[in-house]
Parts: C-alpha cells; sequence; structure tokens
C-alpha cells in the first residue's frame, strides 16, 4: 500500500478538512457534465465496451496495468447511480443508500476511495482525459454490480447482483459528550421472513452502536480537554460486505480523537446467517483444521513482516479473529497496533474460499 494512503485515508475518515492536504491539480465536476470520449480514447487498444443489461452503453472503459476502469458518468447515466462533486473537498460522491463511494482528489495522480468514510483500499480511481474512472473491482465489490468479462470482445456485461430480499436503512445514535457531538450510524435490516431473528440481528447491531457511545463517554473522562484547534471527536459508521446466499456481512467502525498526535479507529466486523440468525466464525467459511491452520499462520505472519512495520507477537490466527466475507472469499484482519504499527492501517488477508475448502 502506498505510505501517504495510509496515512491520508486515516486523515479522510477523521473529518480533517481536506484543504489542509494541499491538494493540487485541475478537476472537473463530472457530476453536472456529459461525459465525452476524446479521439485518443477512442483509438486507444485498451477501450472496453461496457453493456448494462445487455444494452451497450454510450461510454467505454479502458484498462490501465491490469485493472478495468469505468467512468463515473457511466454509472451515472447507464446504471441509474447517482453521482455529485464537492468541489470545496474536492470529493466526487457516487450511489445512495447503505454504501456511497467517495473518491478524493489528493491531485490529479491520486485519487483515493472511500465507502461511508471508510478506506476501499487500492486501486483508487483515475483522471483520465479531464473525467474520474472507477476501478470496477471496487464498484462491483461495494455496489451491488457483477459483471462478466469476454476478452476477444473487450467487453464487460455488468448487471445487479442478485441480493436477499431485505432492506437495509441507516439509523444514528447522538450523544453531545464535552460539547462535542458524537455521532454513529448503524444499520436497520427490516424485511426478513423471520421476526424473531431480524429482531436479534438489529440488537446486535444497536448495542453495538450504544457501546461505541459509552466508550467515548469513558474515554473522554480520563483526558485533559483538548484544544480549540483540535476538538474533541467521535463518529462511527458501517460497511455492508455481502449481502448475498442468506448471509449479511457488515463491518462497523469508529473513530475518536481525544488528545495527542492522532485519533483511534477501531473495526468491528459481524457476519450473520439470515436463516437463524447466528454470527458466524471464520471457520465457517474457511478450513482452519489441521495442516490449513499451520500454513494460515505461516502465510499471516510472513506478509506481516514482508509488508513492514511489524512489531511482532503473531501466534497465531485465533477461532474468533476478526473477518467479513465479500465475494468468493473471506478476509481476516487485525486492528491497528495489534501486529504492525499505526501508519500500516489495518492488516488484512483475503482467503479465496473454493482454496481453502
Amino acid at each position: 500500500m502506498n505510505p501517504k494512503f495510509r496515512v491520508c485515508a486515516s486523515l479522510i475518515a477523521t473529518s480533517v478538512l481536506l484543504g489542509s492536504l494541499g491538494l493540487s491539480g485541475q478537476v472537473i465536476d463530472a457530476s453536472t457534465s456529459k461525459a465525452s470520449v476524446s479521439a485518443s480514447q477512442k483509438s486507444s487498444k485498451n477501450e472496453v465496451v461496457l453493456k448494462w443489461n445487455g444494452k451497450t452503453l454510450s461510454q467505454k472503459g479502458i484498462v490501465l496495468h491490469g485493472v478495468t476502469y469505468v467512468p463515473a458518468t457511466a454509472l451515472r447515466d447507464g446504471l441509474g447511480m447517482p453521482l455529485k462533486y464537492d468541489a470545496k473537498n474536492r470529493t466526487y460522491t457516487l450511489g445512495n443508500g447503505y454504501n456511497k463511494l467517495s473518491a478524493v482528489v489528493y491531485d490529479a495522480s491520486e485519487i483515493g476511495i472511500l465507502v461511508n468514510g471508510a478506506y476501499a483500499g487500492e486501486p483508487g480511481g483515475q483522471i483520465i482525459n479531464g473525467r474520474l474512472y472507477m476501478p470496477f473491482k471496487t464498484i462491483s465489490e461495494y455496489m451491488g454490480v457483477q459483471g462478466q468479462w469476454n476478452p476477444s470482445l473487450k467487453t464487460l456485461s455488468m448487471t445487479q447482483k442478485k441480493q436477499n430480499d431485505i432492506q437495509i436503512k441507516s439509523t444514528a445514535l447522538k450523544k453531545k459528550i464535552q460539547g462535542v457531538d458524537a455521532v454513529v450510524n448503524y444499520p436497520v435490516i427490516s424485511g426478513l421472513g423471520n421476526a424473531e431473528v431480524q429482531a436479534e440481528i438489529n440488537k446486535v447491531l444497536k448495542e453495538n452502536a450504544s457501546g461505541v457511545i459509552t466508550g467515548a463517554e469513558g474515554n473522554v473522562g480520563t483526558l485533559p480537554p483538548s484544544g480549540t484547534d483540535f476538538p474533541y471527536e467521535f463518529s462511527g459508521d458501517y460497511v455492508v460486505h455481502y449481502n448475498q446466499d442468506g448471509i449479511l456481512s457488515i463491518t462497523a467502525y469508529d473513530y475518536s480523537y481525544t488528545g495527542g498526535a492522532h485519533g483511534m479507529t477501531f473495526r468491528k466486523s459481524f457476519t450473520f446467517s439470515l436463516k437463524d440468525g447466528k454470527q458466524m466464525k471464520l471457520g465457517d467459511f474457511i478450513n482452519m483444521q489441521g495442516k490449513n491452520k499451520q500454513k494460515m499462520n505461516n502465510l499471516v505472519l510472513s506478509k506481516l513482516k514482508k509488508e513492514g512495520g511489524y512489531l511482532g507477537g503473531f501466534e497465531g490466527v485465533p477461532a474468533d479473529a476478526d473477518f467479513y466475507v465479500k465475494d468468493n472469499a473471506a478476509v481476516l484482519y487485525f486492528q491497528l497496533y495489534e501486529y504492525t504499527a499505526y501508519a500500516y492501517g489495518f492488516p488484512e488477508f483475503e482467503f479465496k474460499l473454493k482454496e481453502w475448502k
């Protein structure tokens, strides 16, 4: 991961003003103009034909360094995703509902992508011929879109994913702490056939949000008031990773700043079986027994050391490890400072389900 993004991702998620990051470079407001593909792009060998529900879109995608990118305006005009641009904060916002993508323009060559304020990882966005392009990988992962690639025709055919027949809406818990509004957004599900299971899932998610508020109140009492230049801050939100096949996987995260060099972010993931409300574990998705367990431990330790910032102390992946589920994979992660330095963020390890049966 680019070290700049390791730091900037944390800053953006904590509502530090983008102006303080020293942004530069021209940005085109894609939310109010129709995309026009230049002649140079039309002749590019990297051009990709885009389809939505079998209909060819007027705008084309592009492949750069093995990554397929889709114009934000094609997602707006062809797929109907709302697209807005905030010139003051140099931020594009795509989509509505429980997952919203924000593309933050650090400069013309670095576009960081956030989901509900949480860093979505790499690759970031691209500005090409004055237009914002988003990696299809990110669109597919967070926006309920699936794609089929035809290499001979260089065509990406996109359709809506078949998701669970439930509704997910955000609600917020708010409380004033030391003169600062603490706001924690959390998901509420409805439409599940089993009312008892639905109530139990919603109870777990609300209790987690309440715990964030309670924790903020407890932490602030142990520290002196911060200055007016850097006031206390308490916030929380969530990301829906997977909402298919009777499984719902969500990560809630909260941020607090109570003085010092930087704030702290904490993640907590919940993966539910919608059949019975059971909270599932990593071992429910991948084989963590016998030789597989040692193989996993070796892989994790090797990557921790290789990617830098390793603080030591790793002795193995526990049965109750933090993880979430996405398409065809389970993602194990560790908290800030758990095994790596703060600047290296949350270490993540993706395990393809078919490879870890």
